[in-house]
């Protein structure tokens, strides 16, 4: 379900541009963010704690940043990559059920918390949800390679 562009671009948090490479790497400032169409997507988050929340994310979604930096056909697994250089590898098709969210129940994520955006999916479990995100990147792994072999999940997500 598409929905309106955020009412509040302006005040539309980007510290630091968010890098997608797919085909072709682009950078992304909070301004360039602004000109996507948004959707939403209500997830519950089980966090490595224990505690749930479900919640309504919006964001851009995932295919749309990926769309911008000419993704391949041959993708097979989506990286992203937080500022603290937590990484999680996630096949693509979750991947691409998945937002970069800014906002939680209506209001930026920034206002509530300490980073300004969320790798969100619906399948994706909240301990490999990925905040303040700094790249998504498309890769094509050959069939024997195991996708945490790429991953940083060390950090605290």
């Amino acid at each position: 379900m598409s929905v309106p562009r955020f009412p509040t671009h302006e005040a539309f948090p980007l510290t630091t541009p968010i890098h997608v490479r797919g085909d072709r790497q682009v950078s992304l400032s909070g301004a360039d963010l602004a000109t996507f169409p948004t959707d939403e997507c209500t997830v519950t988050v089980k966090c490595a704690s224990g505690t749930r929340h479900t919640a309504t994310w919006t964001g851009i979604p995932v295919l749309d940043l990926l769309s911008e930096a000419d993704l391949s056909d041959e993708t097979t697994h989506v990286l992203v990559e937080s500022d603290d250089g937590y990484r999680i590898c996630i096949d693509v098709y979750a991947a691409l059920d998945g937002l970069l969210a800014f906002a939680r129940d209506g209001t930026p994520i920034a206002d509530e918390k300490s980073y300004e955006t969320r790798f969100i999916a619906p399948s994706i479990d909240g301990s490999r949800t990925a905040k303040d995100v700094q790249s998504i990147e498309a890769r094509q792994l050959d069939p024997g390679t195991d996708p945490e072999t790429l991953e940083d999940i060390f950090k605290k997500p």
